[in-house]
């Protein structure tokens, strides 16, 4: 299935020692666009218009913004925070008492630091990276995400497994898991006025989409280099994330001119990336940036991805306003659990 790896229009990464140190070592200055989506969602005059232009040059140029205006209180934010840190702070013995486990073909569940399974798959872009220095709570959508296809027994299968002992946790990563999960859907007239589709376009693709919200925590980390992250180098495979970041900084991202920067935290800003989904969509319009984790801190680093793509059973091929008789796909067309079946790769 090597035809379905995405390319990458600023060339592909090298694997030397020298780009490797600097991957670890970011020197770039050039900026992370900010896309302030208020003049959209207040329906201004020209709002949705003028957001999906911009929408569409950043997708092109780098596929990192900083989004304000999108209307999630930062109290909310603030709770999940906390709610993360309690839920680390557990002993591990009944961290590691949730499972973690496969939900339809997605993740939910407690993963400890260096316990990750994907060493040789298609999520890292280097060789030899060792296990992630990162532990993690995920949750899923409750009702599933495989699409309309599911059957009833899917519908109503266990998805997330829940803490013991934590009153105010599973209500309030709900809480912020559905307002992402509007989020998202909110930008699917965007990403259509983008690309010149009409405004519904997407919304079949999305009957109950896929939502994972990841609690990360990354320990500080002594020794930069050796090929150790809290997040070894890779693209994320859904349509889009959405990350909110606390207050230690570490997450670095490959910018246009291929050099990496470190990515600022933006005070009411969330951090969207796009990925894969959105590459193969646009037939390499839109960009999939290679990012990685280093917590370089002497404190602990939290931060929240949720990732947003579409149900199980979409399939997804070239969109029409990407390809034509002077520009073939370039992908063939696949369902997107199966794509997300060869990104992950079987655990090793």
């Amino acid at each position: 299935m090597e035809d379905l790896k995405v390319r990458d229009v600023r060339g592909e990464m090298k694997d030397d020692d020298e780009s490797v140190y600097l991957m670890d070592h970011p020197d770039s200055t050039e900026e992370i666009p900010t896309l302030d989506i208020a003049p959209y969602l207040g329906a201004r005059s020209g709002g949705h218009e003028r957001v999906a232009t911009q929408l569409h040059d950043i997708s092109k140029r780098v596929g990192f913004f900083y989004l304000k205006g999108h209307g999630i209180p930062q109290a909310l934010i603030d709770r999940v925070f906390a709610e993360s840190r309690r839920f680390h702070a557990l002993p591990i013995e009944v961290k590691t008492a949730i499972p973690y486990f496969d939900t339809g073909g997605f993740k939910s569940g407690y993963q400890p630091c260096f316990n990750d399974g994907y060493q040789r798959t298609n999520i890292n872009i280097i060789s030899g990276a060792k296990p992630n220095l990162v532990a993690k709570f995920a949750i899923n959508r409750e009702g599933g995400s495989g699409g309309l296809s599911m059957s009833d027994a899917e519908r109503q299968a266990r998805v997330n497994i829940w803490p013991q002992n934590l009153p105010g946790f599973r209500e309030t990563l709900l809480e912020y898991h559905g307002r992402i999960e509007k989020l998202g859907r909110q930008f699917l007239p965007l990403w259509a006025a983008s690309l010149n589709l009409p405004p519904d376009y997407f919304d079949k693709f999305f009957a109950t989409p896929h939502v994972t919200m990841n609690l990360l925590y990354y320990p500080p980390q002594k020794v930069v280099g050796e090929r150790q992250y809290g997040i070894a180098p890779h693209t994320d495979n859904a349509l889009m994330t959405f990350l909110a970041q606390k207050d230690v900084r570490g997450l670095a991202v490959r910018m246009p001119s291929g050099h990496w920067r470190e990515v600022d935290i933006v005070p009411g800003a969330l951090l969207v990336n796009t990925g894969n989904l959105m590459v193969r969509w646009t037939n390499n319009e839109y960009l999939s940036t290679k990012h990685r984790v280093i917590n370089t801190h002497d404190v602990d680093r939290y931060s929240i991805p949720v990732f947003f793509g579409p149900s199980g059973d979409a399939l997804i091929e070239v969109l029409p306003t990407c390809r034509g008789p002077a520009r073939p796909a370039l992908y063939e067309p696949i369902t997107y659990v199966k794509l997300r079946e060869w990104y992950y790769g079987p655990r090793t």
